[in-house]
């Protein structure tokens, strides 16, 4: 096979990728993966953490992390809580800030998403 052969060959496998996240201030505060969390927290059908944490993949304890860090790095929780009762049973729904960052991230990624249309090769 002929050098000039391979590297065509090769140009097909070529691709590319393109991550995106919301700062605060410097430090990173919503990518993909906690953007999810907060596109699961915003659903009706979900009220609990657990729940959204569940259909996200993480556990209860590090989907909790995610949101004390955004809180932490912006001085504002993205979220409401509310507690149980005895068995527990708590509730929690994305606060106006919590919302504010789910957009922002939600439209920054469908704009990235036409910049990768126009960008095929």
């Amino acid at each position: 096979m002929s050098d000039l052969h391979q590297i065509e060959l090769q140009k097909s496998k070529i691709g590319y990728g393109i991550k995106i996240w919301l700062t605060f201030e410097g430090k990173s505060i919503l990518g993909a993966g906690w953007a999810k969390l907060l596109e699961t927290i915003n659903k009706k059908e979900v009220s609990s953490l657990t729940e959204a944490a569940k259909e996200c993949g993480y556990s209860y304890k590090y989907a909790w992390n995610i949101l004390k860090r955004i809180e932490n790095r912006t001085g504002i929780s993205p979220v409401i809580t509310s507690k149980g009762g005895k068995g527990g049973g708590g509730s929690v729904r994305l606060s106006e800030w919590g919302d504010y960052l789910r957009k922002k991230f939600k439209h920054l990624n469908e704009e990235i998403k036409d910049v990768k249309e126009r960008l095929e090769f």
